[in-house]
């Protein structure tokens, strides 16, 4: 299991959140994301939704299981780059 505090420094519109459940996907890990007490499956997009998450929310991102390293570092790195608008 791994966890790590971070910003997301990515504007995520439902475009971004899409991308982001698709990435989740393609492990095997559980992968969790805590926002505001709230905690949610990075592979639904409906909790993804539910978050309303912004660029320069604070999250924690937690994962377990046999791919939880690559994981972690493949969502984090997403989260974290920062893209343009």
């Amino acid at each position: 299991m791994y966890v790590k505090d971070m910003t997301i420094n990515r504007a995520l519109g439902p475009k971004g959140m899409s991308d982001l459940t698709n990435l989740a996907q393609n492990f095997e890990s559980d992968v969790k994301l805590q926002f505001n007490n709230y905690h949610i499956d990075v592979k639904s997009i409906l909790g993804l939704l539910s978050l309303n998450l912004v660029q320069g929310s604070n999250v924690t991102l937690t994962t377990r299981g046999y791919d939880d390293k690559d994981a972690l570092n493949a969502i984090s790195e997403y989260l974290q780059v920062t893209v343009p608008r």
